[in-house]
C-alpha cells in the first residue's frame, strides 16, 4: 500500500466519523424532542378527561 493510500484512508475514515458523530448527535436531539412532546400530549390528554374536577366545591347544608 502507497503512503498516499494510507493518508487517504485516515481521511476517508475520519470524514466517516465526523459524519456518524453528527448523526448521532441530531439523532439525540429529535428523541429529546419527541419526549417533551410525549408528555405534552400526556398532560394534555389527562386535563381533556375530567377538565372540571377540582375547580369547583359543592357545599350544601
Amino acid at each position: 500500500m502507497e503512503i498516499t493510500g494510507i493518508g487517504m484512508s485516515t481521511t476517508v475514515l475520519s470524514n466517516a466519523n465526523t459524519n456518524s458523530a453528527i448523526g448521532i448527535a441530531l439523532l439525540d436531539k429529535a428523541l429529546d424532542a419527541d419526549q417533551m412532546n410525549g408528555d405534552a400530549m400526556t398532560k394534555m390528554l389527562e386535563r381533556s378527561v375530567n377538565p372540571m374536577v377540582g375547580q369547583n366545591i359543592d357545599i350544601r347544608l
